[in-house]
């Protein structure tokens, strides 16, 4: 009998055991069946593909919190366009240029132009100005400098010269140029320094202030 009393209590601690575990199976198989109908894809041209990703917990932090995380995101945006001027002293005309066509436009967005013109606007956008993000190479527009031409016309939007120039032309072809027995600074496109300051200048420069520093340090010893 005794015998009999454990056997039928273990059996009864199995089917609540398998019961339970039924419960969790058909939890995490609806948490699978959520993560996979989540799309990562964004979109993709030339090389990139874009993705985005969930945050989980989001929901459980405080409105505080997400306050922060709002406004956090928010300098970065407002300091974006510093990064953008560092990286190329075009690039900010060019992109407000681009982005007022893109917006603007109404003709024919079924040509094989516009969408060249779109997936350049893009890989503008991306790499933070019209050099490559990894590479640093200057972006090759897959349209002519006449049908840019033709946008700006018919959206009213104005782009100087130069500005215009750089898009289409051989100067500034690295916005960071790392080769050996060059100068590196003058054949460099980031905007630190003027277009026509050279290696020597800056090691003139930096010999210049440490100098003065010296000479500060030695008069208030």
């Amino acid at each position: 009998m005794k015998l009999k009393s454990i056997v039928g209590v273990a059996i009864i601690n199995l089917m609540l055991f398998s019961c339970g575990n039924e419960k969790d199976d058909s939890k995490v198989i609806e948490e699978v069946k959520e993560v996979v109908a989540f799309n990562y894809n964004v979109d993709q041209f030339a090389d990139i593909k874009i993705l985005k990703y969930q945050i989980p917990g989001w929901d459980k932090l405080t409105l505080k919190e997400q306050k922060l995380v709002y406004y956090l995101t928010q300098a970065g945006l407002s300091g974006r366009d510093i990064m953008w001027d560092q990286n190329y002293r075009y690039n900010l005309k060019i992109r407000k240029a681009l982005e007022q066509v893109y917006t603007s436009y109404s003709g024919d967005k079924n040509a094989k132009d516009w969408a060249s013109f779109e997936s350049y606007l893009k890989r503008v956008w991306f790499s933070n100005g019209i050099h490559h993000h990894y590479s640093t190479d200057k972006l090759t527009p897959e349209f002519s400098a006449d049908y840019l031409k033709e946008l700006l016309a018919a959206t009213n939007t104005t782009l100087d010269a130069d500005a215009f120039d750089a898009i289409f032309n051989d100067a500034d072809t690295k916005k960071v140029n790392q080769a050996k027995g060059v100068d590196n600074v003058a054949l460099s496109a980031v905007n630190f320094y003027g277009p026509n300051v050279t290696n020597d200048d800056v090691e003139s420069s930096i010999k210049l202030s440490n100098l003065q520093m010296l000479i500060s340090l030695y008069l208030l010893g």
